[in-house]
């Protein structure tokens, strides 16, 4: 049965959402689940498998039996080699097309074709091409390891929110970096409108169809790493609203007046019945806005399921690749980019929360977690102030500042200095911070026994970049 494609552009409070779907699909392209294994993961633990092909790329371990808060294990298949030549040709064809101007629809036609049945959303981003914990993501995943922000409900997205995924999984291994590759990209990431295809796998994390040393070079040429992303669109969800209550005035003449008004009461907010739409990380649709066939694939496929040729993947995953090859190898300010990249803390507060007035971090310098009789953050002092520290640092690094060198500064506050220090150890280049940190080297006051050694590394590394 041949492949049929269809695509449709919606409105969804006056945002522009495009949807492909996808039937009859040769399952090139995806995840599935193994079931329990014992020897990688525990009899509690289940095993995902993210495969190219007839490759299996990413072997993922995901603890508490699935759970889907939890963060997940995740490292390269000791067996991948590298994909067959008909899907790598797919993808440079449609990266090539994607340049020369062809809408997404269009230039990502023959990728769709490879994909298992379903519907997605397609758009574009700028990702952070690390494994969203200062590690560069193509040599990042060579051992097994737990990556933070792979949960697929991440306090964003448990609170309703919508947000981007913005860091990567490779799917090639370092041992096709070349440094003939890496310097012809350095040369045309500069004027191309996709640096990179994406094809989103779990939480912040996507994986990388095409564009490994197209995100090499432009860490090195400071150019926006923008990616054309797909995105499969299953998850149901239900809205939580207020009941509208009527509540009647008098007017001038005395006459009453009927006037409705939403009652924002916290205890009386209720559920729909069922299911209001589905979602997927970067969109939530309801379920009337959906062309009617697409809801029917939504409804009718599965979220997740092994492809048909499910045996050759599990038979490969017993080969052992003949070398490992690390970051090492990538060049070294590269690696340093990486490092002052943001990571999935500073994401996810960015997106969990949705301001912070500067009146709310002054509660929050002052020990209170409430502002006006509201939470600002959390009920948890600790949890506010990493949270907050972590939106400023992704939002306004000014601010970041300031507030990181009032809490470190106030003895009251100890139990955070530690982890602030942390956080602003990244800013190797400010002054303000450096002036800070070098007043309490100098001063030797016990206030600050929990970040004097983060206090003189900082002065160290300040003096060396200084003399370069």
């Amino acid at each position: 049965m041949s492949v049929e494609i269809k695509s449709d552009t919606i409105d969804v409070k006056g945002q522009k959402i495009t949807l492909v779907s996808v039937r009859g699909g040769e399952e090139g392209i995806g995840t599935f689940t193994m079931g329990a294994n014992a020897r990688d993961g525990g009899m509690a633990s289940l095993t995902k498998i993210l495969y190219v092909g007839a490759e299996p790329v990413v072997s993922m371990i995901c603890p508490n039996g699935g759970n889907k808060r939890s963060d997940k294990l995740m490292s390269l298949c000791q067996g991948f080699h590298g994909y067959d030549r008909k899907i790598y040709d797919a993808l440079a064809v449609s990266f090539t097309r994607l340049n020369q101007g062809d809408s997404l629809t269009a230039g990502l036609r023959g990728i769709f074709s490879l994909l298992p049945d379903g519907v997605y959303t397609v758009y574009t981003s700028d990702y952070y091409p690390t494994d969203g914990n200062g590690a560069f993501f193509w040599g990042g995943y060579n051992t097994m390891h737990e990556v933070r922000g792979t949960a697929e409900v991440n306090n964003a997205y448990a609170s309703g929110n919508v947000f981007k995924p913005c860091f990567l999984i490779p799917t090639q291994s370092l041992d096709y970096y070349s440094a003939r590759g890496f310097n012809n990209a350095l040369e045309t990431v500069g004027s191309r409108l996709i640096q990179g295809i994406a094809y989103h796998v779990s939480g912040f994390h996507s994986a990388l169809l095409k564009g490994h040393h197209g995100s090499v070079a432009c860490v090195r040429a400071n150019v926006p790493y923008k990616c054309a992303v797909i995105e499969k669109i299953s998850d149901p969800y239900t809205e939580r609203y207020a009941p509208v209550q009527s509540v009647k005035n008098e007017s001038e003449d005395g006459t009453a007046e009927e006037q409705v008004e939403e009652q924002h009461i916290e205890p009386q907010i209720i559920e729909h019945e069922g299911i209001t739409g589905f979602r997927s990380p970067s969109v939530k649709i309801p379920i009337e806005l959906f062309p009617k066939d697409m809801l029917n694939i939504i409804i009718s496929s599965l979220h997740e399921y092994k492809p048909q040729h499910f045996d050759v993947i599990t038979a490969k995953l017993e080969a052992v690749r003949k070398k490992a090859v690390t970051n090492s190898v990538l060049p070294l300010d590269v690696l340093e980019n990486s490092e002052q990249m943001p990571d999935t803390g500073m994401v996810e507060s960015a997106y969990a929360i949705s301001g912070l007035s500067d009146e709310e971090l002054n509660c929050l310098l002052a020990g209170d977690v409430e502002y006006n009789g509201r939470v600002i953050v959390s009920p948890n002092f600790y949890a506010s102030i990493v949270t907050a520290c972590n939106y400023l640092q992704f939002t306004d690094l000014k601010r970041f500042v300031d507030f990181s060198i009032a809490i470190m500064d106030n003895p009251e506050l100890s139990a955070t200095h530690e982890y602030v220090a942390q956080r602003v150890m990244s800013q190797e280049k400010n002054a303000k911070l450096y002036t800070f940190f070098k007043s309490v080297v100098e001063s030797g006051d016990m206030k600050y026994e929990k970040i004097i050694n983060y206090a003189n590394t900082f002065v160290e590394r300040y003096a060396k970049k200084d003399r370069r």
